[in-house]
């Protein structure tokens, strides 16, 4: 399966996060079956490689951001990020949900605590529910604080 370059999915993360173009625009957007990677680097010759850049999105129903990405590309959202507390915080590293009322849309978000892009959250706006997105390699363990 070869890769292909589409460039449109920068719109997603303009028009969903308020990302600002000039951060999108350097990287290109490469596709391959249901993922979408990131690379900014110089390209050559990807015949036979299987995977390059950072995983961004993956296609199902919706586009779902990867956590991985928005650690990177998270500082500069604008818009459907949730901030969280200390003990929000911890918990949603844990992969729990939480009960939380926040003015972002229901969805995918971008969560954060103060400066730092924690990872991808999906919120349920109607039920002033976060779900962690965090993935299970992520998490931190109950031993661990």
């Amino acid at each position: 399966m070869q890769f292909l370059q589409n460039n449109s999915y920068r719109i997603y993360f303009i028009e969903r996060f308020g990302i600002p173009e000039h951060v999108l625009n350097t990287y290109t957007f490469w596709e391959r079956g249901r993922k979408v990677w990131a690379f900014s680097g110089e390209l050559w010759d990807i015949n036979g490689v299987e995977v390059f850049g950072i995983k961004a999105l993956t296609k199902g129903r919706d586009l779902k951001p990867s956590t991985a990405f928005l650690r990177i590309v998270g500082k500069y959202a604008k818009k459907n990020v949730i901030f969280l507390d200390d003990n929000n915080t911890l918990a949603f590293l844990r992969g729990r949900e939480l009960n939380i009322d926040y003015p972002a849309d229901g969805g995918y978000v971008v969560v954060r605590r103060k400066d730092d892009v924690l990872g991808c959250g999906f919120y349920v706006k109607k039920e002033k529910r976060l779900i962690s997105l965090i993935p299970s390699k992520y998490r931190l363990q109950e031993t661990w604080v």
